[in-house]
């Protein structure tokens, strides 16, 4: 098996104070350790009986503008960018997070004391695996002038173009990893353009900006105090937009590709890509598994008992992704007793079974239930190109195509002498048996 990387959370928890950026409340935020699996959730304790609101496409709220804000029962949370970026860049799977305002602080408008708090306790690694979003075709949004574009990759990069008349074009492309995160965005800070100032404020935000945590371009082309890096404009809209992304639950496996976009057009492009059915296909990074799982240990998460068992061995797979396992046939199969005797065929539906037995055990041994059975929810596209009979070796593969909560979506293939046989759609319902 090859190295896999593992969820993430903080050793122990880190409190931070300040004031809110947009509406200027003070803000005392706690961001504590999580367990695996539980992503990133937001807790207002100023408030009684409010909900825990967990960072997702839904919980997007449009709120306050030039911000990221979420919203669940009537729970708002403002201005998250900075924070979630922090988060990602950091690659924290799993944090709780309790404040007492509507907004995180806004610190020194950059990222970095996040990082440093969160250093100084350090990082706990969790036994699971890491999941990222795979990109397998070019997925991009646009509005006149911006676009957003998601392009298949082995790695996360990002290339950000930054047009804006009050200065020149900045440009710049990074591979995003935790060193060059750390290094080379967290730093940027927040910028607002002088002549931008009193409209803001006629919108009732920046209540809590200063020279302190906005860094402002002045008519002039200069600034308030001195730039951090040459190009810290795009620096600081590429912090954002790993922030924003983030909403998703997870990062993904892309070349991000970002012209003149903001907070709102990033959440509507995590939103599209959820509509797209995209973020169903959230995998792990485990390696593909090629030591082979033997029939007893199929059958250990799999419910089924002789004459119905229809996979010998699972012989490699990937965790969320795909297997591949073998049914071998002999003429002493109970099935060959009353279907063609004279001329032995073993059924199409138990083709589609097997398929169906190999795709339920991929999905139940990631998840570890015992408790958990795999029904059919539907099978479409069957098509059986070539019989099956005493003697021959099924080859069977199946991949899952779509995964939303306890419903899979899986193609299924077998083989023969390397042959295609049979092919089907299925869908496959997780349930539980009720046992406690």
């Amino acid at each position: 098996m090859g190295i896999v990387e593992s969820q993430q959370t903080l050793q122990s928890e880190i409190t931070v104070s300040g004031v809110g950026l947009m509406l200027g409340a003070p803000v005392d935020l706690t961001i504590k350790p999580a367990p695996a699996d539980s992503g990133i959730v937001f807790q207002r304790i100023d408030q009684k009986g409010t909900y825990e609101v967990k960072v997702c496409p839904e919980n997007w709220a449009d709120v306050l503008p030039r911000c990221t804000s979420l919203q669940d029962n009537g729970t708002t949370i403002s201005s998250i960018e900075h924070l979630m970026s922090a988060l990602a860049g950091l690659r924290i799977d799993n944090a709780r997070i309790e404040l007492n305002a509507q907004e995180p602080p806004a610190l020194d408008g950059s990222a970095l004391t996040y990082i440093t708090n969160i250093q100084d306790v350090g990082l706990k690694k969790q036994d699971v695996p890491r999941r990222f979003i795979e990109i397998t075709e070019p997925f991009a949004i646009s509005d006149e002038n911006k676009q957003l574009i998601f392009l298949p990759s082995d790695t996360f990069e990002i290339t950000f173009a930054y047009d804006h008349p009050g200065t020149e074009p900045q440009f710049a492309t990074w591979e995003m990893t935790e060193e060059t995160y750390i290094n080379e965005i967290a730093p940027a800070r927040s910028f607002c353009f002088e002549s931008e100032i009193e409209a803001l404020k006629s919108l009732g935000i920046g209540k809590g900006a200063s020279y302190d945590n906005v860094l402002i371009v002045e008519t002039d082309g200069g600034t308030s105090s001195e730039l951090r890096f040459k190009d810290e404009f795009v620096r600081h809209k590429t912090l954002d937009l790993i922030g924003d992304l983030y909403l998703a639950g997870h990062l993904p496996k892309a070349q991000v590709i970002a012209m003149r976009t903001g907070h709102t057009f990033h959440a509507q492009f995590v939103q599209a890509l959820d509509e797209k059915s995209i973020l169903d296909t959230v995998k792990t990074n485990e390696s593909k598994v090629t030591q082979p799982v033997e029939a007893n240990e199929i059958y250990r998460i799999l419910p089924h008992r002789h004459p119905m068992c229809l996979v010998d061995r699972v012989i490699e797979y990937e965790n969320g992704t795909r297997a591949v396992g073998i049914k071998n046939l002999t003429f002493n199969e109970p099935i060959f007793e009353g279907h063609f005797p004279a001329h032995p065929v073993m059924p199409g539906v138990l083709q589609v079974e097997a398929l169906a037995q190999l795709g339920a055990w991929l999905l139940l041994q990631e998840i570890g239930e015992e408790d958990q059975l795999g029904y059919f929810r539907s099978i479409s596209k069957a098509t059986f190109r070539k019989t099956a009979i005493p003697g021959d070796q099924l080859r069977l593969e199946v991949e899952i195509v779509q995964r939303r909560s306890n419903l899979a979506r899986i193609k299924g293939e077998i083989f023969v002498d390397g042959a295609l046989a049979t092919e089907a759609e299925l869908s496959i319902a997780l349930a539980s048996t009720g046992n406690e």
